[in-house]
Formats: structure tokens, sequence, C-alpha cells
């Protein structure tokens, strides 16, 4: 992944691939990876499209490895009209999204992030409660399995993601009446 995260540096440098930016002020955004994961950012163009493909080609043919054609999707702007859309859809031939849906158990957002979008991370809490029986659990067991399993539930989500006060107090709510022996069967 090195060499292709390579060939895009070279492309931004001499303004051929052109990154997105995320604010006015902000730095130019090209790709994000994680393992062998991969997010690229260009502009919604045609000349785009040729230049994200030769930088893929040169990548695929000096490494051996291939782009997942069932794997990848295309996420577009609301901005990009849709001839735009399925022209550099077509040229891919990547199946268009309009919900990017989780990575790594969070949501990847485009729209604004509210309770209501937050409340799976809540009812995953309460799925997990409801599983274990708290009377059967000593004092001691539902205090370790609230800190160490329950608390990982939402860290991943609140790495990226301001959560409103009241969702946290309702998940605290919940793990407290589970740690002091309350159940909802």
């Amino acid at each position: 992944m090195e060499r292709l995260f390579h060939f895009i540096e070279i492309a931004v440098t001499h303004k051929l691939w052109k990154p997105i930016k995320l604010s006015k002020g902000g730095p130019p955004l090209s790709y994000l990876a994680f393992a062998d994961d991969l997010i690229l950012f260009s502009e919604a163009s045609m000349d785009q499209v040729e230049i994200i493909q030769q930088c893929l080609d040169i990548f695929c043919e000096s490494s051996g490895q291939k782009v997942s054609l069932e794997k990848t999707r295309i996420f577009f702007s609301k901005n990009v009209g849709w001839v735009v859309k399925n022209e550099i859809s077509n040229a891919f031939g990547f199946q268009r999204t309009d919900n990017l849906s989780k990575y790594l158990r969070v949501n990847i957002h485009h729209d604004k992030v509210n309770r209501h979008l937050l409340r799976s991370v809540k009812e995953k809490v309460n799925q997990r409660l409801n599983s274990w029986k708290a009377r059967n659990l000593s004092f001691a067991g539902r205090l370790t399995l609230t800190k160490s399993v329950l608390a990982a539930i939402p860290s991943y989500t609140m790495q990226t993601v301001f959560f409103p006060r009241q969702l946290c107090d309702e998940i605290d709510k919940s793990c407290r009446s589970f740690i002091w022996g309350h159940t909802s069967d």
C-alpha cells in the first residue's frame, strides 16, 4: 500500500490529482488508510477518474494486487449531479452507494450526527445488559462485566463522534442499574 500512497502523493504534488478540503483552511485530503482498507478522495470529474485509474493500475501492476470490484464502493457529495455520478461510476465499474454504513463498528456519516443516529450504541449496550442475568452474578462480577465489556462498546464511536450529554447519561444509567442488580426481565 505504501507504493500506492507514493503514487498518489506524486500525482497530488504535480497537481494532477485534485484532493478535497474539509474546510477552507484545512489540509488537502487525498486518501485515508487503515490496514488493507483505503478511502480515496478527489474532485468528481472524468479527468480525475483517469488520474486515479492510472495510479491504481500502476500500483496493481507493480504489486500484483487487484482492486476488488465486489468490495469497492463509490460515494459522491450531494453537490455532484446525477450525470457525472453515472459517468464516473461506469468508468470505474464500482458500485455507487449513498450510505457508507459502518467501518470498524463505527457509523460513517456524511450528515450531521444527532442523538437518533447514535441510538444504535445505546441499543447495543442494552442488548448486552439484557443478555446477562444480573441476579446470577456477584456484585464484583457485574462490575467487572460493565467495566470491561460495556465500556468498550461506545468507545470506538466516542473517539470519532461527540456524544450528546443526555445519551451518555442514559448509557450510564443502564450500566448503574445492571451493577446494582436491576434487570429488565
